[in-house]
């Protein structure tokens, strides 16, 4: 039996990260928040079939071979080997390619992890693959040893733009339309350096846990503007710049080490060459990559000035697309 090949877009993320952490959501009440899976595809090749186990990373030149499915998670690729012995079928043979850098703040690790469990299960995007994302959010705590967030798991087992709303004990998603004159103008660029989330998401949440008053009103921002994202995504292009300028600096007082020297020299010049509309950093910030409005028909010049700045947009477009075999 030949290989199988499956794809799964990474995400955006517009509004309302570190919301989806427990308890935070469950604390606050009425949270919510906005993302989208973007064309961005991680490959797997898998292979039912065939002696032994094989996991593959073709990005890292990395090959774990198994005469058996090893009891314990192996190093190198723990994830990998974490997920596919959660879904109780693991592969004989699985290869995995990724474009996105690592540490680039568009949810890798979360994308992966549906895109292994549903490969493993043979189950494309829907509404089925989402309801199984609880076994993933607990298994990459276990991975982390810290508190995860999961919001990053539904672009990728649903496709398209959502508004997750964080009230029940399973989010309730909103599918969402955004405006084409935001699709011309949004740009995502890589800032040259990696982020850590699982740290950067751990100090905000144990300072809200301890009820530091700062923190409790830089995330109490961070929903409203959420609910406003959710509004404005399919509407107002200039409203959703003016929002992602300002989760950003609510992110900022969340922790000053969120914006980084890149981060302001790209406003800087782009408020001075006319063409800066919004910006803020996917997932928590501190490297990783940036989404970034223009103002409308100066996308071209944008971009050749983040080129300049030897910090490359990323080739990237909304989907309405989640984990699928092709």
């Amino acid at each position: 039996m030949s290989p199988e090949t499956w794809r799964v877009p990474v995400r955006v993320d517009f509004a309302g990260g570190t919301l989806d952490l427990w308890p935070i959501y469950a604390m606050m009440g009425g949270c919510l928040t906005v993302n989208a899976a973007v064309d961005l595809w991680i490959e797997m090749e898998v292979s039912r079939v065939g002696p032994g186990h094989r996991i593959i990373s073709r990005d890292l030149g990395l090959t774990q071979a198994f005469e058996t499915w090893p009891t314990e998670a192996p190093r190198g690729l723990s994830w990998v080997w974490r997920v596919l012995d959660a879904s109780g079928v693991p592969p004989a043979a699985v290869s995995i390619h990724s474009p996105v850098p690592q540490g680039s703040g568009l949810g890798v690790s979360s994308c992966l992890g549906v895109g292994l469990l549903g490969a493993a299960l043979e189950e494309e995007a829907g509404a089925g693959l989402a309801s199984k994302i609880p076994i993933l959010r607990d298994l990459e705590s276990r991975e982390l040893q810290t508190p995860t967030g999961w919001q990053d798991y539904y672009p990728a087992a649903l496709g398209g733009a959502l508004a997750l709303y964080w009230d029940e004990p399973t989010p309730r998603w909103e599918r969402l339309e955004p405006h084409p004159g935001l699709l011309a103008d949004l740009v995502v660029f890589y800032t040259g350096k990696p982020h850590h989330s699982g740290m950067t998401n751990w100090e905000a949440y144990r300072r809200f846990i301890e009820g530091d008053a700062q923190t409790r009103q830089s995330l109490s921002d961070i929903r409203d503007i959420a609910h406003d994202m959710a509004s404005a995504l399919p509407s107002d292009p200039s409203a959703v710049a003016d929002l992602l300028e300002r989760e950003g600096q609510a992110r900022v007082r969340l922790s000053p080490a969120v914006e980084t020297d890149a981060m302001r020299a790209v406003r800087e010049r782009g408020l001075r060459e006319g063409w800066y509309a919004g910006m803020k950093p996917c997932g928590a910030g501190g490297g990783g990559c940036c989404l970034l409005v223009v103002k409308g028909g100066r996308r071209e010049e944008a971009e050749a000035a983040l080129r300049a700045m030897d910090l490359p947009p990323l080739p990237v477009q909304i989907t309405p697309k989640g984990l699928h075999r092709l």
